[in-house]
C-alpha cells in the first residue's frame, strides 16, 4: 500500500512538472505591427535566427541610398542595438508570466535515527509536501503577471517610437544646419568681398573709419556665425550616428531639401482626444494601476501560511512501516501581509498620481506641439509671401540702379547679404516648424496621418484628415 502512495505521487507530480515548465515561443507580443501602424516603420526583434540575413541585406541596401528621414529611422529601427536592449524586456516579461503559472517545486525531507541496540533498524522518518496555495495563488499570479506583460509591451512599443521620434527630430536639425551653411556661407563670402573693397576705398580716403568698422565686424560676425553652424553639424551628424546605431564615422549622403508643409491645422479637442487614447506611456500606466489592483489579492493573511500538503511515512525501529497525509505550515501570529499590503496600497496611490501627471503633460504636450506648428505656418506663409519676393525685388531694383550708376558697388553688396540672411532665417523657420510637427507626433503616439486613420478606422475621432 506504502509503494502504491508512493508511486501515485511521483507520477503527479512528473506529470504537473511536465506540463509546467513547457516553455512559450518567445515572440514580440505584436510590438513589430503595432509599430508599423503608427509610423510605416518596421521593427525588428533579433533572436539569432534566419529572419537576420534579410535584414542584413535591408540594412545594406538602406545604407547605399541618400539619407531621408524616413531610411534614417528605419535603419536606426534595424541597427540600433538599443532597440534590441528595449525588445528583451519583453523576453523577460514572459518570462515571469511563465514563473507565474509555475507550482512550487515540492519539499522532501529526509530523518534518520540511530537506534541504540543493535537488534533494531534505523529508524527513517521522511515526507514529500507540495504547496496547495499554489492553487489559489496561480491564477491571481497570472492576472498580476498579465497585466504587467501588456505594461511592459506598451513601454517598449513607446520607447522604440520614441527614439523613432527622436532620429527624425535630429535628422532634421542636421538637415536644417547644412542648409542653412551654404547661405551663411554665402554671406560670408559677400562680406569678405565687401571688406576687401571699403578697404580699399578707406586708404584712398573715400570711406569713413566707422563704415569700414561696421562692415568689418559684420565680417567676422559672418565668420563665426559659419563656424558655429559648423559645430553644431559636427554635434548633432554624431548624435545621429549614435542613434542609428554605427560606431565607425560614416559619411552620409544627406538629402539636401526639407519636405513640403504637411500640417494645415486640426482641432485641440480632437488632438488631445486621440493623444488620450493612442499615447502607449499613459496605456502603460493605466496597466501599471491595474497591476497593482491585482497584486492587493495576492496578499491576504492565508497566503501567510505557506500551507502544504503532502506524504509522509516513517520506518519504525522494530522494521514496521507507516505512512500517511503530512501537512506543513506557518501560523501567521506576527506577519499576516500587513506591511506588504501597506506598501501596496502606496504604489498604488503612487501609481494613480503618476497617471494623473502623465495626462496633465500630454495633453500639454499636444497643445504646446499644436500651437508652435500654426504659429511656425504663420512665420513660414510671411517669408513666403512677402518677405522673400520683396527681397528678390529689392537686389533686382539694386541691380538696376547698379547698372545705370545710380548705386554704388557696397549697396549692392549689403542687399544680397541681407537676401541671403532673409533665406537664412527662413531655414530656420522650417526647421522650427519640423521640429514641433515631429514633436506633435510624439505627443499623439504615431504618425497623425496613420493614428487618425487608425481612430477613424475604429470610429472613435471626427477630425478632418490633413
Amino acid at each position: 500500500m506504502s509503494g502504491f502512495y508512493t508511486i501515485g505521487a511521483l507520477s503527479i507530480l512528473c506529470l504537473l512538472c511536465e506540463q509546467c515548465t513547457r516553455l512559450p515561443q518567445a515572440h514580440d507580443h505584436g510590438i513589430s505591427s503595432i509599430v508599423n501602424s503608427r509610423i510605416a516603420k518596421e521593427a525588428y526583434w533579433n533572436q539569432g535566427c534566419y529572419a537576420n540575413e534579410c535584414v542584413s541585406h535591408a540594412m545594406q541596401r538602406l545604407i547605399q541610398q541618400e539619407l531621408t528621414a524616413e531610411a534614417a529611422v528605419q535603419i536606426a529601427l534595424l541597427n540600433n542595438p538599443r532597440i534590441q536592449e528595449i525588445f528583451e524586456e519583453i523576453g523577460i516579461a514572459q518570462a515571469d508570466l511563465v514563473e507565474a503559472g509555475l507550482f512550487s517545486n515540492p519539499a522532501f525531507d529526509l530523518i534518520f535515527r540511530l537506534p541504540e541496540k543493535k537488534e533494531l533498524v534505523t529508524n527513517i522518518e521522511y515526507t514529500i509536501t507540495s504547496s496547495f496555495i499554489d492553487l489559489f495563488l496561480i491564477p491571481l499570479r497570472l492576472k498580476v503577471a498579465k497585466a504587467e506583460l501588456e505594461r511592459i509591451t506598451l513601454r517598449v512599443t513607446h520607447e522604440i517610437l520614441d527614439l523613432a521620434f527622436e532620429v527624425e527630430h535630429t535628422f532634421y536639425e542636421l538637415q536644417a544646419a547644412q542648409l542653412n551653411l551654404k547661405y551663411i556661407r554665402s554671406i560670408v563670402e559677400l562680406t569678405s568681398i565687401h571688406s576687401q573693397l571699403t578697404s580699399r576705398q578707406q586708404m584712398v580716403g573715400n570711406v569713413n573709419a566707422l563704415d569700414f568698422q561696421q562692415i568689418q565686424a559684420r565680417y567676422l560676425e559672418a565668420k563665426l556665425e559659419s563656424a558655429r553652424i559648423q559645430n553644431e553639424i559636427i554635434r548633432l551628424s554624431e548624435k545621429l550616428q549614435r542613434l542609428l546605431g554605427f560606431c565607425g564615422d560614416i559619411h552620409w549622403k544627406v538629402s539636401e531639401n526639407l519636405p513640403e508643409l504637411d500640417y494645415q491645422g486640426l482641432s485641440i479637442a480632437c488632438l488631445e482626444s486621440v493623444a488620450f487614447r493612442e499615447r502607449l506611456d499613459l496605456r502603460a500606466a493605466r496597466f501599471a494601476v491595474l497591476r497593482l489592483s491585482r497584486r492587493l489579492g495576492i496578499k491576504q493573511w492565508w497566503v501567510y501560511t505557506q500551507g502544504r500538503i503532502g506524504i509522509g511515512g516513517e520506518r519504525e525501529p522494530d522494521g514496521t512501516n507507516v505512512l500517511g497525509p503530512a501537512f506543513t505550515g506557518e501560523i501567521p501570529l506576527f506577519n499576516y501581509g500587513q506591511a506588504d499590503r501597506m506598501r501596496l496600497h502606496a504604489e498604488l496611490r503612487q501609481a494613480r498620481d503618476h497617471l494623473d501627471v502623465l495626462e496633465i503633460q500630454v495633453l500639454s504636450e499636444v497643445r504646446e506641439a499644436h500651437k508652435l506648428l500654426m504659429n511656425n505656418l504663420e512665420i513660414i506663409n510671411d517669408y513666403r509671401a512677402q518677405i522673400l519676393p520683396l527681397q528678390s525685388e529689392i537686389v533686382a531694383s539694386a541691380e538696376e540702379l547698379y547698372n545705370v550708376m545710380g548705386l554704388g558697388i557696397d549697396r549692392l553688396l549689403e542687399n544680397k547679404r541681407q537676401e541671403f540672411q532673409a533665406y537664412s532665417n527662413y531655414v530656420l523657420s522650417l526647421r522650427d516648424y519640423w521640429m514641433a510637427r515631429v514633436q506633435l507626433d510624439r505627443a499623439l503616439g504615431g504618425k497623425l496621418h496613420l493614428v487618425l486613420s487608425n481612430c477613424g478606422s475604429e470610429g472613435v475621432c471626427e477630425c478632418n484628415m490633413p
